[in-house]
Order: C-alpha cells, then structure tokens, then sequence
C-alpha cells in the first residue's frame, strides 16, 4: 500500500509539471502574436502617416499650380485688353491674311455654308462675295473680315449638323428658364406686317414673320428661327396651321387690284427642314389647294385653308409654312396661326 501511495503521488507530480509547461508555452505564443500584431499595426499607422503628407503636399502643390494659372491669365487678359483698345495698328495676322488673299482667291459653294431656306438667311451671304459660275454660286472671301464671317457661319452650320445628327443634345428648359421636362409646344399667330414677296404663280413663299411671345402665342422648350419651328428631340408631334386669304375687287374696272395674279388656285403648304436632308434640307410634309370663285359682282373673296397631322420628328428638324401668294393673307393676327405638340 505504501508504495502504491508512492507511485500514484509521482504520477501527480509529474502531471502538474507537464500541465505548468504547457500553460507556460501558451502564454509565451499569445504574448509572441500580441507583439507581432502590435508591430503591424504600428508598421501601417505609419504608412497612413505617410499618406497623408504625400497628399496634403499634393494639395498644397496643385493650389499653388491653380493660383499660378489664374494669375497668368489675369496678366494675359489685361495685357490683351490693353493692347485691343489702345492698338494703333492693324494685327500682324490680319495683315498676312490679306496678303495671301490678295495672291489667292478662297471660294467655296454657296450651299456649304448657307443656313437655312428663308430669305434673312440668304442674305447672311451678302457679307461674302457671290459669284456665279458653271459649278453654281460661289461665295467668296476677299477680306479678313470676310473670312471671318464665313467661318462664323461653317461654325454654325457644323453645330446644326451635329444636333440634326443627335451628337449634340439641346438643353430642355421650362418657361422660367430652369431645367424641366415639359413636352414641346408652340403657338404663333400671323404678323399684321405685310408680307412681301414675288408672287410668281406656281411659287411658294415661305412665311418667315409670326408673333411667337405676345398674347396668346408662346413657346416652350422650342426654339424659334427665321419663321421656323425647331424640333428639340425625337418623337411624335401633332403640327398645325391656319392661313387666311382676302381678295379684294375693282367693281368698277371689272378687275380685280394690283395684288391679283393669274393664278387660278392658292396653295398652302407644311415643310420641314434639316441641313442634313439632302435636296436643300427642305422636304414638304402637308399640302391644300383652294380655287378661287369668279363673279362679275364680286367685291372681293375670303378663302381659309387648315392643315394638321401627327408626323414623326427628328431633333434639329424645322417645321415652316409657304404659301403660294403672300400679298393676299389677311393681316390679322388670329386668323393666321402655326403650333405643334409633341404627343
């Protein structure tokens, strides 16, 4: 008994030593780990540290840049400023553009720079030199000034194309002059002005004058050009128009006034315009013919004539009325009108 005593006391022994010597090795790995996880946290605050100079001299460095820039071209601008009104001599460059028109003459057709098909348009061509020639009518330029006025309108011209082509979205805008999304609409009404024109039979004479922004005439989220309507994005559109006619008889001569033609008929007419459609841009979309009604004892003959479709739009298309007479509208207001909606 006494040495089993023995024996079982130095298993104890024995199995609280081994016991202490784990316990020890634990502890000794946990403080082992805690001191690498306390390097590498102190390793990657001093990274950020780090960082963060890197990016406030960064911020420091572009401010400066900035303020540098604005200061440069505050110098330049005023020194421009200066020299465009006190100069006393005409530019260098100027003057070497007229030299080499002087030596060479630039010329291009007439069609690649005009705007548009109303009458105000062709006459922006008269600040160029018009020529006609086998090839068709050129437009030339023989000044700097001249030149100026041609790339002013190639510019134009090149941003129509560029929006009837959808590359350049129009701004949509609601009445007052913020952002919005209001469906496209427009209502005009005939100009008390009257209108002048050729009257040749069998023309057709677009009707450039409207009231587009008194009384009950607006326009919203489209743009008004030249008597024309501009299209501000794709869709479907209901489109409109009312043309009145008068004509008035000389009882006494048994003939008709001065404004009498020996057209037969008046036409009216819907078209719309792209500077990209071939044929000009101009393509009719809508027609009605009225015939006049002869008397002996007429005094004169009111005729009225209305046109309206849903048609397809593209953006930059512009919508116009001809007529084939302008002498003979009514000069009132609300018996002539022109409007469409996108539906």
């Amino acid at each position: 008994m006494g040495d089993n005593n023995t024996d079982q006391d130095s298993s104890r022994a024995l199995m609280d030593s081994s016991n202490k010597n784990n316990c020890n090795n634990g502890n000794a790995s946990f403080t082992k780990n805690n001191k690498d996880a306390e390097n590498s946290i102190d390793g990657l605050r001093k990274t950020i540290d780090r960082l963060k100079l890197y990016i406030y001299a960064l911020t420091g460095i572009v401010v400066a840049g900035i303020l540098i820039l604005i200061i440069v071209v505050g110098v330049l601008f005023g020194q421009l400023s200066y020299e465009v009104k006190h100069h006393s001599h005409q530019p260098k460059v100027g003057e070497q553009i007229a030299k080499m028109l002087e030596r060479e003459e630039l010329c291009a057709p007439c069609d690649k720079v005009r705007l548009g098909p109303s009458p105000e348009e062709d006459r922006y061509l008269d600040a160029l030199t018009r020529k006609n020639t086998q090839d068709g009518e050129q437009c030339c330029v023989e000044t700097p000034k001249q030149l100026l006025a041609m790339l002013e309108m190639f510019i134009e011209r090149r941003y129509r194309e560029e929006m009837a082509r959808g590359n350049i979205k129009r701004p949509v805008s609601s009445p007052d002059g913020t952002e919005g999304k209001d469906r496209p609409a427009a209502h005009m009404m005939g100009s008390i002005r009257k209108l002048e024109g050729v009257n040749a039979p069998g023309g057709q004479y677009p009707i450039t004058n409207w009231i587009y922004n008194e009384d009950i005439a607006f326009m919203n989220n489209v743009d008004y050009r030249h008597g024309r309507i501009v299209i501000p994005e794709d869709g479907y559109y209901y489109v409109y128009s009312q043309v009145s006619f008068i004509e008035v008889f000389d009882v006494l001569s048994k003939v008709k006034n001065e404004e009498d033609t020996s057209s037969h008929s008046l036409s009216h007419y819907l078209y719309r315009y792209n500077i990209i459609y071939r044929n000009g841009g101009e393509e009719r979309l809508l027609q009605n013919s009225i015939t006049k009604c002869w008397g002996q004892r007429k005094f004169f003959g009111e005729y009225s004539s209305f046109l309206g479709a849903v048609l397809y739009f593209r953006q930059g298309d512009e919508v116009f009325v001809k007529v084939s007479n302008l002498t003979l509208i009514v000069r009132e207001p609300k018996l002539n009108y022109f409007g469409l909606f996108r539906i």
